[in-house]
């Protein structure tokens, strides 16, 4: 008689500990150096994108032959002409990274990294370290970029939990999304809620005195952001699956070895049954 083996042995995935503190501190390194990269961009909006883009066309084609050029403009005569001013903003992309962590990381490994990052900020300053561009301290939850740091703390666990065990497209889009508009929401509720309580301890009378400031910093914190916000993070997620492969495999070192040895006994137990 032929016993047949069940092929799906059940195996318990182990975590090391070691490998997830290796993690964290990666990814603490991580959102330390995207904090100090500061990038002069253009504005993410419509018409000043656009803007950017013809400017960018009218340069190349102001390099090219004069005999090109004229070509050029016969082909397209408004091309050529001067584009209206151009609004840069500093770009740092420390969203893209929170959500590269949450997708490679997981959502715990990711969340604690990031809130280790916070509290270094907080209290790195006190012991010479300051790993956000701000400055920080214990003052710095003033700040009106506060916020968003809290809300990447909650769009890495978010990108983590929406990915955790699935790899299709649509789990990837969909973990951006969340993510990205978490950030952003957490940030602009945190910096109006801040404001409305300093009005109200100082007096409802001063309260019209901070709304253009809020509009101000919400058009430059998530308006002229959440574009590059999300095409930057849509990129790291691409580039992150081989090292989510990577992180499972530190984190879990006895996985591969005993899905090896499973095919291996089952390979024996078939033997000796035939």
């Amino acid at each position: 008689m032929r016993l047949v083996v069940a092929a799906n042995i059940s195996r318990v995935k182990r975590k090391s500990f070691a490998g997830q503190a290796v993690l964290v501190l990666l990814g603490l390194l991580l959102m330390f150096l995207a904090s100090f990269m500061a990038v002069d961009v253009p504005a993410g909006t419509g018409h000043n994108l656009l803007n950017a883009g013809r400017h960018s066309i009218v340069t190349v084609i102001e390099k090219l032959p004069p005999l090109w050029q004229d070509k050029i403009n016969h082909l397209a005569p408004t091309l050529l002409q001067e584009t209206k001013p151009i609004r840069h903003v500093l770009y740092v992309p420390q969203v893209p990274v929170a959500v590269f962590l949450g997708y490679v990381l997981g959502a715990q490994t990711a969340a604690i990294s990031i809130g280790l990052f916070l509290l270094l900020g907080l209290i790195g300053p006190s012991m010479g370290i300051n790993p956000l561009a701000g400055g920080g301290g214990f003052d710095y939850y003033s700040q009106p970029g506060f916020g968003y740091l809290l809300g990447m703390i909650a769009c890495a666990y978010i990108v983590g939990l929406v990915t955790e065990d699935r790899r299709s497209s649509i789990s990837q889009v969909l973990a951006l999304v969340a993510g990205v508009v978490t950030v952003h929401i957490i940030g602009l509720v945190y910096m109006i809620s801040s404001c409305l309580m300093f009005s109200l301890i100082e007096g409802v009378k001063n309260g019209p005195l901070w709304l253009p400031w809020v509009f101000e910093e919400a058009r430059n914190l998530t308006w002229f952001q959440i574009a590059y916000d999300s095409i930057l993070g849509f990129v790291l997620i691409g580039i992150g699956f081989p090292f989510r492969y990577l992180v499972n495999m530190l984190t879990a070192p006895d996985l591969a070895l005993k899905s090896r040895s499973d095919k291996i006994v089952q390979q024996h137990m078939e033997e000796l049954l035939n």
